[in-house]
């Protein structure tokens, strides 16, 4: 027993002192440190309904990787320039609560950055006029808060997953609005679902150490990426989006 306790402290050590010798070692073998072939994908576990105050909701893994998303929805006016659709907006919170390379305070680069893609994206998966409650007068504003609970590699294809959950968990009540007061009322008991365009299902590979193509890279292997690549495809097996970085 002393032996084996004492090869697991040897190999814990190495990994830390020298993390890039660590992975070399198993790159160069053609496996990964897990276990993983360089194309695997580690098992995402997708649950919905997780906020009971949320309209939608949603909890995503993927191996140790866990996001959350909830959306809430609001009534505002609509913009004069689209009087026929509400508002979708989206927002990645990347915190030290899930990783230690993360700062408290405002939303860093990453954040902001994975904030602005999803919100494109998912401008070909909701169409906003489904949000109008009275035209030119009434719609609803869906504020998509994707937070990340523990980052582990691969945050964004969680984060898509999540968001994606989240609408399709989600739930209206009917709105109406008196012409006569201006104000919108909502009945609980009557909830519907939006009608989506299209369902994404997105994919990143990573550079990793300039020399070996790996799928859902995870923090170790993160940490020796040069490059990675996203791939959406959408349910029909369309290509949706590339994005490069």
């Amino acid at each position: 027993m002393a032996s084996t306790e004492q090869l697991t402290f040897a190999i814990e050590t190495f990994k830390r002192i020298r993390p890039v010798e660590f992975q070399r070692r198993f790159l160069s073998q053609d496996t990964r440190h897990d276990g993983r072939a360089f194309l695997q994908f580690r098992a995402t576990h997708v649950v919905k309904g997780t906020i009971g105050t949320a309209q939608g909701s949603a909890t995503v893994r993927i191996g140790n990787t866990t996001v959350v998303c909830g959306i809430k929805a609001e009534v505002s006016e609509p913009d004069v320039n689209t009087p026929d659709q509400g508002y979708l907006a989206t927002n990645v919170d990347l915190s030290p609560i899930c990783s230690a390379n993360y700062r408290p305070g405002a939303p860093g680069d990453e954040a902001q950055v994975d904030s602005e893609h999803i919100f494109r994206l998912f401008g070909e998966v909701v169409d906003l006029k489904q949000l109008c409650i009275e035209n030119d007068q009434a719609v609803w504003s869906l504020s998509a808060d994707i937070v990340c609970l523990k980052s582990d590699g691969n945050v964004l294809d969680a984060a898509i997953i999540a968001l994606m959950a989240a609408v399709e968990d989600l739930k209206l009540p009917q709105a109406s609005l008196d012409p006569a007061t201006g104000v919108v009322s909502a009945d609980k008991a009557i909830e519907t679902q939006l009608t989506l365009r299209k369902r994404l299902f997105p994919a990143t590979f990573s550079l990793v150490d300039d020399a070996y193509l790996v799928a859902d890279a995870d923090d170790a292997e993160e940490r020796l990426t040069t490059a990675t690549l996203l791939v959406v495809l959408d349910d029909q097996g369309h290509l949706a989006n590339v994005w490069k970085r």
